[in-house]
């Protein structure tokens, strides 16, 4: 029985952890021992231990990085995490080490998970790359901008000064570990296979030909039926944060518009509960089955994570409200899909009214929804996860 390691160490919510799940649960039927080590374990319980799959803390880095400007690029991103202190960074890659030592593992799984990579190399052991592109970047020096669409004056310079810096301390660890210097940051991300969880139209950084997309893994068989509130009107699902923003602003808009809303929002506060609930407009106290949601709606509404993967292969719009840079990147595909529609971070939420009735009444959104749910027909979870499958076992027989 081989133990294989999946390793995650940036990001939140549910996504990474849902993706393990299925992925664990494949590896476990065919005999592998699979054990998840995760940046954030206060939800695994619920999902990963019920199942009976292992999972252990991951070594992340605590302390917040004070006074750097907005990321440009993923290595910008690096430098909050540990990546400017080659100290913090080597504790860090130590305790990746240590925990692959205590299972004997044999195959290494990485999911948005850097500084295990820096720990896997010259490790001894297979790597492979999953993630939905945003953290699987592509191995050029620099790495690319995140704005492609928006060009930030002096982004060169700042790139290349970036580079240097952050390349700089990953190979002081290299020193003292004894293994092969880097010669750029993108050299952070090679591994035996490179696996993209996501649609070659939606890769954040553009479609690439360095790996293989095998399509999106996501959770969308837990959970409960979905209870629209009646009537005629369009049905829309939204999964939304109650600390996003213009949540409130949102749900105001909602109210207000002539069609029926089903929306799961964890964690929101009875008392918003109780002031938005209407005829029209329903919470859901429990996750909902999304193999049944999205089928049935008629717009969905997201952050711009796994739901627009579960959306548009399901031949439905999207109106994103992205948080952080890789939804809003991911926002910006959508878009240029003719797909959907988003609110940026520094948008007017007095424009959320507009946008979702545009999305609601312009029938080219829903088309350009059914074109690309026509070409991703053969895709689906269980096909998804059995090549990946396949691209462990690959591994592990070499």
């Amino acid at each position: 029985m081989a133990a294989i390691a999946l390793n995650w160490e940036l990001g939140a919510d549910l996504g990474h952890v849902s993706r393990f799940l299925a992925v664990a649960k494949a590896l476990r039927s065919r005999g592998h021992r699979p054990v998840c080590i995760l940046k954030d374990i206060s939800r695994a319980e619920s999902l990963l231990g019920r199942e009976g799959i292992e999972y252990l803390q991951a070594p992340v880095w605590l302390p917040r990085s004070q006074g750097l400007p907005p990321d440009l690029n993923f290595t910008e991103t690096l430098m909050r995490f540990g990546f400017l202190q080659p100290e913090g960074l080597m504790a860090m890659v130590r305790g990746w080490r240590h925990l692959w030592r205590m299972l004997d593992a044999r195959l290494l799984i990485m999911d948005l998970a850097p500084t295990a990579c820096l720990a896997a190399r010259g490790f001894g052991l297979p790597r492979m790359l999953v993630g939905n592109s945003y953290g699987v970047p592509p191995t050029t020096s620099p790495l690319p901008a995140f704005r492609w669409w928006h060009k930030t004056p002096g982004e060169s310079m700042r790139l290349a000064e970036t580079e240097r810096r952050v390349l700089s301390n990953i190979n002081a660890c290299a020193v003292r570990l004894d293994i092969p210097l880097l010669t750029c940051v993108g050299d952070l991300f090679a591994a035996e296979r490179r696996a993209y969880c996501a649609f070659p139209e939606l890769d954040v950084y553009g479609p690439r030909d360095d790996g293989v997309y095998i399509g999106p893994i996501n959770n969308v068989d837990t959970g409960v039926a979905p209870s629209w509130p009646a009537g005629k009107q369009p049905k829309v699902f939204a999964y939304l944060k109650p600390h996003y923003k213009h949540f409130e602003a949102l749900l105001g808009v909602m109210q207000r518009a002539e069609a029926r809303f089903l929306i799961y929002a964890p964690g929101i506060a009875q008392a918003s509960v109780r002031k938005y609930s209407a005829p029209n407009l329903v919470f859901s106290p429990h996750p909902l089955c999304m193999r049944e949601v999205a089928p049935e709606s008629d717009l969905l509404i997201c952050h711009a994570g796994g739901t627009t993967d579960i959306a548009l292969r399901s031949g439905k719009p999207v109106l994103q409200l992205p948080m952080q840079m890789e939804q809003m990147m991911t926002s910006q595909r959508t878009a240029a899909l003719g797909a959907g529609l988003h609110l940026p971070f520094e948008g007017n939420p007095g424009e959320l009214g507009r946008l979702l009735n545009r999305l609601l009444e312009d029938p080219a959104y829903t088309r350009a929804a059914e074109v690309f749910a026509g070409h991703h027909r053969d895709q689906d979870n269980e096909r998804n996860v059995e090549a990946l499958l396949t691209m462990c076992e690959g591994i592990l027989s070499q």
